[in-house]
């Protein structure tokens, strides 16, 4: 009888494919970090773009002002009703959206910082006779876009900033207008 020996692989050579596959997928991952970034980022444009129209038509058919409150991670809706700025939180779409680790936003009102040195702290709306605590000011904050029944809003330019793989600012603009009318990045900027 004939006995074949059968020679399988040692561990070492186990251990350097699995090296090689580990860093031939590092590599792809890296390459396909900063498109995928520039992605996630747009859909999080798209997404307040689609979100905010949806607001300013629930606003021309109510009647009521809608507000959109911006910080540096987060942006949330809210309606100005009995005197005082309250959250969407009826509606699951208009409640306040995180943006996750690494994403900032930005905001412009009509080509100005959201911050200005001399400008005083103002609102469009009565004042009250006492000035708000800082509770009552997160309880009922104060929006930086207006979203009016007309079916008009500030103008304002929000971006959805964040770094690639390599540190390399990326961004996703949303430029909104006087009449209602938003877009992903200026005019021109995707001339085909």
């Amino acid at each position: 009888m004939h006995v074949s020996q059968q020679r399988g692989f040692t561990l070492l050579e186990v251990l350097l494919v699995a090296l090689l596959m580990g860093l031939t997928a590092a590599a792809v991952t890296l390459s396909l970090s900063g498109a995928d970034r520039q992605q996630e980022l747009n859909r999080l444009a798209k997404q307040f773009m689609a979100t905010t129209e949806m607001a300013l038509d629930e606003t021309v058919l109510s009647g009521q002002f809608v507000g959109i409150v911006v910080d540096d991670a987060s942006y949330e809706y809210v309606i100005y009703d009995e005197g005082k700025w309250k959250p969407l939180q009826a509606d699951r779409m208009l409640t306040v959206r995180e943006m996750e680790y690494g994403i900032e936003l930005d905001l412009l009102l009509e080509g100005l910082p959201l911050v200005q040195e001399d400008e005083e702290d103002s609102s469009w709306f009565d004042e009250p006779l006492i000035e708000p605590s800082e509770e009552d000011k997160k309880k009922f904050p104060e929006p930086q876009i207006m979203l009016f029944p007309s079916g008009e809003m500030s103008s304002f330019e929000l971006r959805f900033i964040t770094e690639d793989q390599q540190g390399v600012e990326i961004e996703a603009l949303v430029v909104g207008d006087t009449l209602g009318r938003m877009t992903l990045g200026r005019d021109g900027d995707f001339d085909d």
